[in-house]
């Protein structure tokens, strides 16, 4: 009987050595805790999914000439976005990669004021549905090789809306070389409207 009395006070000991104790907060309580003291505080959080849904092009070709009358020397296609999304959103250029390699002697502008040399790109919301802007009026210049936070369009949930590429350039430009600009587009929710 004595082996029997030792036999379960070790296993009483080990169930109590190695046994956990769990309690529960109270949930729907309210109560000061003390600066300095300790205490259980449930916060509860909502998470709102969006999911944001952006439609334009990525590749859009456009000619730029001397020749043309119109203030604006560019001539490219309209530029189609679709907000998808059920919350407004910004569309904001972040960086602009811009290669004037074929171009001898030539330097970019990010003002759209140009010398005899330089030329500027940006973009410009449509005014008049499906026409291309004639004048640089509330363009948005591209910043070559550089971020920035620069805001080309506010859609509402569903909206759709056009812009164009924009630009000049100098006299002494030459018109038939070739250059590339890739600007990279963040879209991102917005109260703005």
């Amino acid at each position: 009987m004595k082996k029997k009395s030792i036999f379960l006070q070790l296993v009483l000991a080990a169930t109590l050595l190695f046994s956990t104790v769990t309690y529960a907060a109270e949930v729907n309580s309210t109560r000061d805790i003390t600066v300095g003291s300790s205490g259980q505080m449930e916060m509860i959080g909502t998470i709102e999914p969006t999911i944001f849904s952006v439609t334009m092009p990525t590749f859009v070709p456009f000619n730029i000439s001397n020749s043309l009358s119109t203030q604006n020397k560019v001539i490219s296609p309209r530029i189609n976005v679709k907000n998808n999304s059920n919350v407004p959103v910004q569309i904001d250029v972040a960086y602009t990669y811009v290669n004037l390699d074929k171009m001898q002697n030539v330097q970019w502008s990010n003002t759209g004021t140009v010398d005899a040399n330089e030329i500027a790109i940006g973009f410009k919301q449509e005014t008049a549905e499906g026409e291309m802007p004639t004048d640089l009026a509330q363009a948005r210049w591209l910043h070559a090789n550089d971020y920035q936070d620069m805001n080309v369009m506010i859609l509402d949930s569903n909206q759709e809306g056009a812009m164009y590429v924009v630009g000049t350039l100098g006299k002494d430009v030459s018109e038939s070389a070739t250059f590339n600009v890739t600007p990279t587009f963040v879209v991102s929710k917005t109260s703005e409207l």
